[in-house]
């Protein structure tokens, strides 16, 4: 099993002066990679990540402060810059040149734990709060620059995890809402905490006295962080109610059936785009696929079906939190009858595959 390490870098002028350094090679790596790509590209030729990493020896005789950075950190640029053309190609959006805004982390390709204190290769030890040690093989780590200071992340792979013993084996259909941030079959309604709108106040008072600053003064800087500390705590709020509420389901469910929504074509409607981003529903399904099985089924009418007759019509629906069956007169919650819709279906997809 593959598991993340989150650790808060202990402030050290050292390090962030050495962070901020490297962090300038990787971004002129990846902006130099990028245009030899284009280039070469607009020549017939399509240059792939080992392809250019072959060029590093060459540039930093030439460029001879890229031998500050180790080899294989400089590799890791080239390999996301590699990565971000195979995206684009799929649908993606075309990548964008690193700016000093958008770029702040440093991969690292191997890393030693020393006493409670992990040694990153050519960057040198660095220490933590709250150290624990990783369980498992240490894969790969990344310094990572939030507005609250450093953290470093590391990936384990974790051989001899145990598999998860559940008091239940059932199967669970999820309805995903604005109103309710999921409905189970089972019948249980999980309120949505709208994170954002309770810090939007907030959150407008700032970056007005933001707007009214002078750019780039010491006060603009000052307050750009303090903006950037909220949209933070934010984004921590809702990864923690998303974990504990994947971890619940993963721990009382063998098998979550899920939607499969259009997150980025929902996300366009002006009117809800806001609430449908705040309820992180993207994260929420990759958090269930990494804790649990997972089956994803069409979500296609199944607030307009009955889930009794199977009759399907926009009448069905009078309101938007009734259900109420014009063919058999079946009444019900609508979102309850939209997940027992999607439990049919995913039950379905199952008996389907175990047929195969």
């Amino acid at each position: 099993m593959i598991k993340t390490y989150t650790y808060k870098i202990k402030p050290n002028k050292k390090v962030e002066q050495k962070f901020n350094h490297w962090v300038g090679i990787c971004r002129y790596v990846f902006n130099a990679a990028k245009e030899v790509k284009e280039v070469s590209y607009k020549h017939g030729l399509n240059l792939s990540s080992y392809d250019i990493q072959k060029q590093l020896t060459d540039a930093k005789k030439e460029h001879t402060f890229l031998k500050e950075v180790h080899s294989q950190t400089l590799q890791s640029v080239i390999d996301r810059l590699d990565n971000s053309f195979k995206k684009f190609f799929k649908g993606a959006g075309y990548p964008k040149w690193a700016s000093k805004k958008r770029w702040k982390s440093i991969p690292f390709k191997s890393i030693k734990t020393t006493h409670n204190a992990f040694k990153l290769p050519s960057f040198g030890v660095v220490k933590v709060f709250k150290f624990k040690e990783p369980k498992g093989d240490l894969k790969t780590a990344t310094i990572i620059k939030e507005a609250d200071g450093l953290y470093l992340k590391i990936v384990v792979d974790e051989y001899n995890s145990k598999v998860k013993n559940r008091d239940s084996q059932s199967v669970v259909a999820l309805d995903m809402g604005i109103k309710f941030f999921t409905v189970t079959s089972d019948g249980e309604f999980v309120e949505n905490p709208k994170h954002l709108f309770k810090y939007l106040a907030k959150l407008r008072v700032k970056q007005r006295k933001l707007s009214r600053m002078k750019k780039g003064g010491k006060n603009w800087i000052k307050q750009v962080n303090t903006v950037q500390r909220l949209h933070l705590k934010v984004k921590r709020c809702r990864l923690d109610f998303l974990q504990k509420q994947s971890t619940l389901l993963s721990n009382n469910y063998e098998t979550v059936i899920v939607e499969d929504l259009n997150i980025k074509g929902m996300s366009k409607n002006k009117r809800l785009s806001k609430h449908i981003l705040d309820c992180g529903w993207g994260t929420f399904f990759s958090l269930l696929e990494y804790k649990t099985n997972v089956i994803k089924v069409s979500p296609r009418y199944s607030s307009q079906e009955c889930s009794k007759c199977g009759h399907t019509c926009k009448e069905n629906r009078p309101t938007q939190s009734l259900f109420e069956c014009i063919k058999c007169g079946f009444i019900e919650n609508a979102d309850k009858n939209a997940t027992l819709n999607l439990f049919q279906r995913g039950q379905s997809l199952m008996e389907a595959n175990v047929n195969q």
